[in-house]
Order: structure tokens, then C-alpha cells, then sequence
């Protein structure tokens, strides 16, 4: 269990944690794991996808609103779907950034 604590002042707001989402589709063997979340700067929002097939590791794309990164999320789940793959488990949590 991780502690995240925030403070709030009249100049600047600090938060030690970001909340990720996280989805884990597997198929066979094979698991696929996308995540969700602000970036380190809070300027965009990240979806990072973790395929078995690219051999150098996640890749990520930058969203300027919540929005169109669960829009671009939901594309990415449709086709895992179509071709065979099921969602294994979703995660929503806080974590150190």
C-alpha cells in the first residue's frame, strides 16, 4: 500500500501521486497491458500500451484531454476484442510519481 500525500497553497498545488488507470487483456499466453494517466508535468495525458509483440517494450501516446485518450483507448480495447483477446483485469490507483 503506497501513501500519497497532496498540499494546496495559494501559489502552488504539489501532488506526490498520480492516479493510473490500468487494463491487463490476455489471450492464450499473452498478456497486454495499457495504462492511462497524467504525465509527469500534468500537461497531456499518457496511454501507454505494452504489447508481447514490440520487441522494445511500451509505447506511448500523448492526449491534450481525458477525452480523446479514452477514445483512443476504447479503439485499442475493441480491436484486443476482435482479435480474440479478453479483458483480465482493470486496476484504478494512486501511485508515486
Amino acid at each position: 500500500m503506497s501513501i500519497c500525500a497532496s498540499a494546496t497553497s495559494t501559489f502552488a498545488r504539489t501532488d506526490t501521486c498520480i492516479r493510473v488507470m490500468r487494463w491487463t487483456f490476455r489471450r492464450d499466453h499473452e498478456i497486454v497491458v495499457c495504462e492511462l494517466g497524467l504525465n509527469g508535468d500534468d500537461s497531456a495525458y499518457e496511454l501507454r500500451i505494452a504489447p508481447p509483440w514490440n520487441p522494445v517494450g511500451a509505447t506511448t501516446e500523448l492526449f491534450d484531454d481525458a477525452m480523446a485518450a479514452f477514445q483512443r483507448h476504447t479503439a485499442i480495447e475493441r480491436l484486443l476484442v476482435r482479435e480474440g483477446w479478453s479483458l483480465e483485469t482493470f486496476e484504478s490507483d494512486r501511485v508515486p510519481r
